[in-house]
Order: C-alpha cells, then structure tokens, then sequence
C-alpha cells in the first residue's frame, strides 16, 4: 500500500523525470492492481506522453482489475489513433466506471469518435450516459457534426417512446 501511496504522491508533485517515468511505467505490470492503478493514475497526471508510455497504459486498457482499466483511459485521454481504437473499445466494457472514462477520454477528439460516443448515451448506466453527453459536449464546441448526430439521437429517442 506504501507503493500505491509513494505513486500517487509523484504523480500530485509532477515528478516528471525519466527515472520517475520509468519506474512508474514498470509498475503497470506489478501484481498487486492497486500499485497498478495507481502507476497509471500518476503517468496520467505527470502528463506523460512518449511511445513507452502509451503502448504500456494501451496494454493495461486489458487489465483483469477494472479499476487498473479505469485508470489507465483516464491517464490516456485521446492521444492518437492506435490510443483512440482502444479507448472506443473500451465503451463496450462491462464496467460502467471503465465505459464512462472511455467516454470522457475520447471527448478530447475530433468527429471519428461521435459515433461510438452517441452510442454510449444509450448505456444502461447512468454515469456512463452522463459521461458521453459531457465528451459530446466537449467535441461540439469545435465539431460542427456533434449537434446534428445528437439531434438523430434525441429523435430516435422520442420515436422509441411513442
């Protein structure tokens, strides 16, 4: 617990040096989840972003532990299309709290993840749907196609209910 706690306080104080990284970076393939989780909850606050990262926080998106899987799409965002493809296959997720950190990753597009994130407004959580409305709403300030895909929404919704 001492570990998960040490991760986290480098993560808060941006202790963004190589060894930190790395060290964190090994830490994604501890066997306790706790530690893992919380090595991609202080990647995801340090800011990190080079190709070792990603690929490692990408591969813990299939972690057993949901909250490893939680935390690695938070830490993400949406960085690229390899990182994008992964995190749209995450909305599928059993978890609602791992849907709905996809969503609000993804919500840092562009129009490629609309689709997939309308979809997610139909999720049987709430806090999932919440979380796709707000990615949506992120987007449509600079995507001109979000309000007419969650137009299409709201109308089949109406439709449905009648």
């Amino acid at each position: 617990m001492l570990r998960s706690y040490a991760a986290d306080a480098l993560g808060k104080l941006g202790a963004k040096d190589e060894y930190v990284v790395s060290a964190l970076v090994r830490r994604l393939d501890d066997r306790d989840s706790s530690m893992r989780r919380s090595a991609a909850e202080a990647l995801g606050n340090l800011g990190a972003r080079d190709e070792q990262v990603v690929s490692a926080l990408v591969q813990r998106l299939d972690d057993e532990d949901s909250s490893v899987r939680w935390s690695a799409a938070k830490a993400l965002g949406a960085r690229d299309e390899k990182v994008v493809s992964a995190l749209v296959q995450r909305l599928d997720d059993k978890i609602p709290s791992v849907r709905g950190s996809a969503a609000e990753a993804l919500g840092a597009r562009d129009e490629k993840v609309i689709s997939a994130l309308v979809q997610r407004l139909d999720d049987e959580d709430s806090s999932v749907r919440g979380s796709a409305a707000e990615a949506l709403g992120n987007l449509g300030k600079n995507q001109p196609d979000v309000l007419p895909a969650v137009i299409q929404w709201i109308k089949r919704l109406v439709t449905d209910r009648q």
